[in-house]
């Protein structure tokens, strides 16, 4: 028995090392760094490469990202429900090697159709003036159906794995650490759980990141494994396994009444206000954070004209910066020692500011002024749309827009409409014998469709920098309202769980993910995206009878666009957080007493 004893000591000095909150929680933020990066951050990212890879439209390629959410909505009230009554953390890390698998799915397209640099060439898009053509823009059709339509469904699968993957960590993980953390501490702890890395430059090689991400789910759920349902020193443990021995000592019972549980448990939940306000309320923060991690990069690019990298840089800097407002919200519980009321009105107040800080879109950058539309052709004196005197024998058409910067400062609807004959060998080079840049430089009409090599008659792929710097006042304020909003992440989950009973926590959590998803991520980008389309100002026409997609938008109906909708959205955000406060004063003394109970 001695040696059996001594065996055995090694075992239980691990116990009492790694067995704590503390442990966990480090575990489960690295999980929620991979999620993110492999979900939000090469995929989402990905998603132009994918395109082009595999000739989808992005109507189609939508369908990816948003299969994420699909995969959770199935499964997380089965998760939430039914994980709750055994090991949290082995669910957890199941959750982390089911994850393993869609980050492996996701690679196979890549496997079963390499990419070729030397498919994407096509050469009749290139835009340049071909003085014997029908047409200088280049053919704008697309066929109805892409050539690796076929690979849409695995990416898609792969997407839905990761989202049943990811389930367990979010309702049953987070859980876990407020059942096995001191109740002031879990607000830090679940604050910094929350973390999601969504950092937009990983484009290019889109396959490449979810092959450290499958090998990385696999590790992680490794010491996932080795915790168990209750971590030593909880006092609600012992209490708790004689409740669990009473439930398994008859499964057929347990099966008959689950259904019945189940529902009452919902019931219990809708009948909650302060449960109901909270989640609508962060529904309402999901359609900004969602909306605006889908097309955040896309405003940016368009609105101040930036490069991607730079664009980038940007983003994942607003990332990591705003992240810190989920782990603020966990300090600030921490720090003054905030219960319901208190978590309440700090949600409020949080979405307060970032509606009134959101008034900085209004910083926006002077529209696109092409020639021909807004300004004249060089040359001439009134707008002539499309065609041009400067342009000689080039037959030009609208349908392929590649607007080019001339070196006369002009914008160009294409190369073609700027006269040019000769395209680049390499795309980061110039177009070259450009008829209408040379009017600029009063080049008689006698040398139109000129072969002269001259670097005055050059036109580069993109608009002409107008000098804005109105990006330097909207930064900033991009950083604070981020961090704001993210702020009341923390908040909002706590409430949630002070707010209803110790045995439909789990639950609560899983309804509460559910109408996010419903209610926030998934309908989020939708709507952004339809307020982004009404400032479009030219659309390039689409095939099968689809509209296409934006050409050029007008800045200031983007921008006012963007203001409004996360104004209002931040509004609605701040007035059911502020409701949910008033119902947690009334039930003030009950909930005080529960916060303060072993």
């Amino acid at each position: 028995m001695d040696a059996l004893h001594a065996s055995n000591i090694p075992a239980k000095i691990h116990m009492l090392i790694f067995n704590k909150v503390g442990c966990f929680v480090l575990w489960a933020f690295l999980l929620c760094f991979v999620e993110g990066f492999a979900v939000n951050g090469v995929g989402n990212a990905g998603l132009p490469s994918i395109e082009k890879q595999f000739k989808m439209t992005s109507s189609k390629s939508a369908l990816i990202p948003s299969s994420q959410d699909i995969g959770a909505l199935v499964v997380v009230l089965f998760v939430s429900f039914i994980g709750s009554r055994y090991n949290k953390a082995s669910w957890v890390a199941s959750g982390s090697l089911i994850m393993a698998v869609g980050s492996f799915i996701f690679i196979i397209p890549h496997m079963a159709k390499k990419y070729q640099y030397s498919e994407s060439i096509d050469t009749s898009q290139s835009g340049e003036c071909n003085v014997n053509a029908t047409h200088g823009g280049g053919d704008d059709s697309t066929p109805c159906n892409g050539e690796g339509e076929e690979y849409l469904g695995v990416f898609s699968i792969a997407q839905i794995i990761h989202g049943i993957g990811f389930t367990p960590m979010f309702t049953l993980g987070t859980v876990y650490i407020d059942q096995n953390g001191e109740h002031g501490k879990s607000a830090v702890y679940v604050g910094n759980v929350d973390f999601d890395a969504r950092d937009p430059r990983w484009v290019g090689a889109w396959w490449l990141g979810f092959v450290p991400t499958c090998i990385l789910f696999a590790l992680l759920a490794v010491p996932l494994f080795g915790f168990p349902k209750y971590l030593p020193g909880n006092k609600k443990a012992a209490a708790a396994n004689s409740v669990s021995i009473e439930r398994e000592a008859s499964i057929l019972s347990l099966t008959k009444t689950v259904a019945v549980t189940f529902f009452k448990a919902v019931l219990r939940l809708i009948v909650n206000p302060i449960f109901m306000l909270l989640t609508i309320g962060g529904a309402v923060n999901a359609l900004i954070i969602f909306g605006f991690s889908a097309f955040a990069f896309k405003y940016l690019a368009e609105q101040y004209n930036m490069p991607f990298d730079e664009a980038g840089l940007l983003l994942g800097g607003l990332i990591l910066v705003g992240s810190f407002g989920m782990f603020l919200g966990g300090l600030l519980i921490r720090l003054f020692r905030l219960e319901m009321v208190g978590m309440t009105r700090l949600a409020a107040i949080a979405s307060f500011l970032a509606a009134v800080m959101g008034i900085a879109y209004i910083a926006d950058c002077p529209n696109v002024k092409i020639a021909g539309l807004q300004v004249p052709y060089p040359g001439e004196g009134s707008i002539s749309e499309y065609k041009a005197k400067c342009q000689g024998a080039c037959n030009c058409t609208e349908t392929y827009l590649n607007l080019v910067c001339g070196y006369d400062r002009i914008v160009y609807y294409s190369p073609c409409h700027a006269g040019c004959t000769k395209a680049p060998t390499n795309p980061m080079e110039p177009y070259q014998h450009c008829s209408c840049v040379a009017a600029s430089f009063n080049i008689s009409t006698t040398s139109l469709n000129i072969t002269i090599d001259d670097q005055r008659f050059t036109a580069v792929n993109g608009r002409c920098d107008d000098g804005c710097t109105n990006l330097r006042i909207l930064a900033p304020f991009l950083f604070l309202m981020m961090l704001t909003v993210l702020t009341t992440v923390t908040p909002v989950s706590m409430a949630t769980l002070r707010c209803v009973d110790d045995d439909i926590q789990p639950m609560a959590l899983g309804v509460q993910f559910m109408i996010l998803r419903l209610l926030g991520s998934i309908p989020g980008p939708v709507l952004i995206g339809t307020v982004i389309d009404k400032a479009c100002l030219i659309w390039r026409g689409g095939s099968c009878g689809s509209q296409g997609f934006c050409m050029l938008y007008s800045h200031d109906k983007l921008s006012l666009g963007v203001l409004l909708w996360w104004v209002i959205t931040m509004m609605i955000g701040c007035l059911l957080f502020s409701g949910a406060a008033i119902f947690a004063m009334r039930n003030k003394v009950s909930f005080d007493i529960k916060s303060k109970s072993p």
